[in-house]
């Protein structure tokens, strides 16, 4: 018998049925997921937002809360980047349950939908290429389940359920089954062999509560315990966790470790999205041993080929049919956060274990792509910018020596001598003269940071080529010939550091650093995102999606914004303690989450200008990107919580220090959160009952803590921290005639909860004398932050405005263009 639907009533062989009249609901588990219900969102019919969810292996779910016909390609269960089945729909007594007219709720972990007489709720599980709809109902009707869509045709009715053949995965077979035993509704199984997908069913009906409970207690354990977050507001809480939740969905297992780029398209690795991703997704909660293996599975994957001219990269991208290397950043990425994991974790063993990886990647970049001024070279397509027309000509071409890939490179040979000092000294208190002549290995390590030091040198010079002679403002792209692209892009924000490394900059270069940095500010960041391009600029395009004027990847890095930019915008702004505009920014992203586009999550894009009549832009692109989402979250944790400085770390892998710098809003009250330094954490509650109080709790050995706060100024300590012990910290202006001491009241406790210190006054003496370096009189503090009082004095978002007379809207085309 064929067909493509299953009833549940009286189960029989051929027409399947399940929940008799008058089914009671199953008992409540005693296991409580608080923060996990406590993030449940109530979505309206005119909402009809997208929702995700993956089984943390290669398989996700996509659909939206009140649609009853599916209209996106992707809609559905999609497996290994295979469409499988596009939607599905559940009948009563034959007649179908719209959706339209559903109260739905969604969860991290499920979506409900409550149709008066049945509810649904559908689900996924971890590791298990599986589904369930679960169905209560207290009517004695017969529920039907149907597919929708016209990828799987009609089924085969056997003694488990329909069987199918999907059409994009014809090799696998799909089991609609009745849940059976513990619960009514449904399962949907695929596998590679009926006989696999019988193990997976019986497996499911036997423990289907367990897993289910098993996977809400993982996702509460990312939001609670140790990872436990107040945001000082609820709205702000709640949005901060569920894009913590949105992002950790797309940590997967598709080929080894990896994180998707975003749904629904990109259900597959790209290297430049993983190690951008990486730091907000997996770092800020301490997640540090899948991190790990997220690096293992793309060192396996790098190019290693000596004869290629991509040899040392990691994939751009990585999908179970083939890899590609076409990327200029993503392996200077790779380096730069495997420094950062091993500095974080202080797991040298890691960094000797990689070090071969990183070798190579150095030695490709070295071999293929350096001019004669030390600069790095690519193609024009090979930066995040990559968008081509019919994959041949380049929308954004920046070849070839972009401004962001500098940088990248100039930070990741940093991060490799890093890397390069712990694999020599890992396992050794110091290195002996004997050690050094007999060891072969060692001496070839230390002629290889000769040549990282000299190479990271040269790039550091030849960067100056990038100044515009006059502003002295660094310009996005040398082109081949060596003329300079004069373009405004957001790629500049990458560059614009000279405080780099700790050094601190002469007055001039400050100026033009702050200066720079307010016009793109003012060029480029709208209050829902930073745009690509300025919309002065001639090849501006107001809309991504605009068919009949321009194909969408012509405004992809040419107008349209990108929110997972936001993220350097704001760091940048945070470093010149410029807080407000960047909280703004910050604020605005929050709303979104909650209550634009997908539930929870940020997406991949969003027009420049609002359309006629709006006052706030379109989302567009994919409903979730990793990085959008990804970068927020480390922005939070890192710049305005300022819990982003990763220790030192000896020889003996023991910590020489942490360093906390918050830059919170004044008005934002009562933060808590936890900065996960190796197997220790510090445990932190900012602005505790009004701005200017800080309270930190210690579970970890013996430690050296510095602590760099701002009000109207900057003031920074440095304080011994007892084993488990903890310290408070008030600032403090303490005046005598006309002198003026700024620094702290401090108070240390010891792991008994005994006051070893304080109440003591600290003052911060660098506001008293000048700093000095070789070669001139640097800046002071004084200076610095005066400077930037006066650059960034009445800063504001760039004004959106439509130019007349723009190129990308001087054709129209009826019927407007298509993929």
């Amino acid at each position: 018998m064929r067909r493509r639907s299953l009833l549940v009533a009286a189960a029989t062989t051929g027409a399947l049925s399940v929940l008799p009249n008058g089914a009671k609901a199953r008992a409540k588990s005693p296991q409580a997921f608080p923060v996990l219900d406590s993030l449940a969102m109530a979505v309206t019919p005119e909402e009809n937002r997208q929702f995700s969810f993956t089984d943390k292996a290669s398989a996700y779910f996509y659909g939206r809360t009140h649609q009853d016909k599916p209209d996106d390609w992707f809609f559905g269960w999609n497996v290994a980047t295979k469409r499988i089945f596009q939607d599905y729909r559940l009948t009563l007594d034959g007649k179908p349950l719209l959706r339209a007219r559903a109260k739905a709720v969604v969860s991290p972990h499920a979506i409900a939908r409550d149709y008066g007489a049945v509810k649904e709720t559908l689900r996924m599980f971890d590791g298990l290429t599986a589904l369930m709809v679960e169905v209560e109902t207290a009517l004695s009707g017969r529920i039907g389940f149907e597919f929708t869509g016209d990828l799987l045709g009609m089924g085969e009715v056997g003694a488990e359920g329909v069987w199918h053949r999907p059409k994009e995965a014809p090799e696998s077979w799909l089991l609609l089954a009745p849940i059976e035993g513990g619960g009514k509704g449904f399962f949907i199984l695929l596998g590679a062999t009926k006989a696999e997908v019988r193990r997976l069913l019986s497996q499911l009906r036997r423990n289907h509560q367990s897993l289910t409970r098993a996977r809400m207690a993982r996702m509460e354990a990312l939001v609670s315990g140790p990872r436990a977050l107040d945001a000082g507001d609820p709205d702000r809480t709640k949005a901060l966790l569920w894009m913590r939740l949105t992002a950790d969905q797309l940590v997967m297992k598709q080929m080894g470790t990896g994180i998707y780029a975003g749904l629904p398209w990109f259900n597959d690795y790209w290297g430049r999205d993983t190690f951008i991703s990486i730091t907000g997704t997996l770092f800020v909660t301490g997640q540090y041993d899948v991190a790990a293996d997220v690096f293992r599975s793309f060192a396996a994957l790098q190019d290693m080929d000596p004869k290629s001219k991509t040899y040392g990269r990691i994939p751009n991208r990585a999908r179970p049919d083939g890899v590609q290397y076409n990327t200029a950043d993503g392996t200077p990425r790779f380096i730069i956060t495997l420094a950062d994991l091993v500095q974080r974790s202080g797991n040298s063993a890691l960094a000797k274990e990689l070090w071969p990886t990183v070798k190579r990647a150095v030695q490709g970049v070295l071999a293929n792509n350096v001019d004669e001024h030390g600069l790095i070279t690519h193609d024009d397509a090979d930066t995040w910018m990559d968008a081509k027309e019919k994959g041949a000509r380049a929308f954004s071409p920046r070849g070839n020596r972009a401004i962001d890939i500098q940088a990248l490179w100039l930070e990741a040979f940093d991060a490799a001598l890093d890397l390069l000092g712990k694999v020599a000294t890992t396992g050794r208190k110091r290195i002996t003269r004997d050690e050094f002549r007999n060891d072969s290995g060692l001496r070839a390590l230390f002629e290889f940071q000769s040549t990282l030091s000299g190479a990271a040198v040269e790039l550091q010079e030849g960067i100056y080529k990038f100044e515009e002679p006059t502003s002295k403002y660094l310009v996005d792209h040398l082109r081949s010939d060596g003329t300079q692209d004069l373009k405004l892009r957001p790629n500049v924000f990458f560059a614009l550091n000279p405080f780099r490394n700790g050094t601190v900059p002469f007055p001039e270069q400050v100026e033009a650093h702050l200066r720079q940095l307010r016009s793109l500010w003012e060029g480029l960041v709208y209050p829902w995102g930073v745009a690509t391009l300025a919309q002065s600029d001639p090849d501006f395009h107001p809309y991504h999606e605009h068919w009949h004027f321009y194909h969408k990847d012509a405004a992809y890095h040419n107008g349209t914004v990108w929110p997972w930019l936001n993220g350097i915008a704001i760091q940048r702004m945070i470093e010149q303690n410029q807080i407000e505009p960047a909280w703004a920014l910050f604020e605005n992203m929050n709303r979104q989450a909650l209550h634009e586009g997908a539930v929870g999550s940020l997406a991949e894009c969003a027009d420049a200008l609002p359309i006629d009549g709006a006052n706030w832009t379109r989302r567009t692109g994919t409903f979730l990107q990793a990085w959008s989402n990804a970068e927020h979250i480390r922005v939070w944790h890192e710049w305005f919580l300022g819990l982003r400085t990763p220790p030192e770390w000896d020889l003996s892998g023991s910590s020489l220090g942490i360093d906390v710098r918050p830059r919170l809003p004044n008005h934002v009250h009562d933060v808590r959160s936890t900065l996960h330094v190796g197997p220790s954490r510090l445990e932190v509650h900012f602005h505790a009952g009004g701005a200017g109080r800080w309270k930190l709790n210690w579970f970890g050995p013996e430690e050296v803590l510095t602590f760099n706060a701002f009000t109207d100024r900057e003031i920074k300590i440095q304080i011994d921290l007892p084993a488990n012990g903890s310290v408070n910290f008030q600032i403090q202006n303490q005046s005598s005639g006309n002198e003026s001491a700024y620094g702290f009241l401090v108070e240390v406790f010891d792991a008994n909860k005994k006051k070893i210190l304080g109440p003591e006054f600290f003052e911060d003496v660098r506001w008293r004398a000048d700093v000095q370096q070789s070669g001139g009189r640097t800046a002071t503090l004084t200076e610095i932050q005066a400077l930037r009082d006066e650059v960034f004095a009445d800063l504001g978002f760039c004004e959106p405005k439509l130019a007349p007379n723009l190129k990308s809207l001087s054709v129209y085309h009826d019927p407007p263009l298509t993929y």
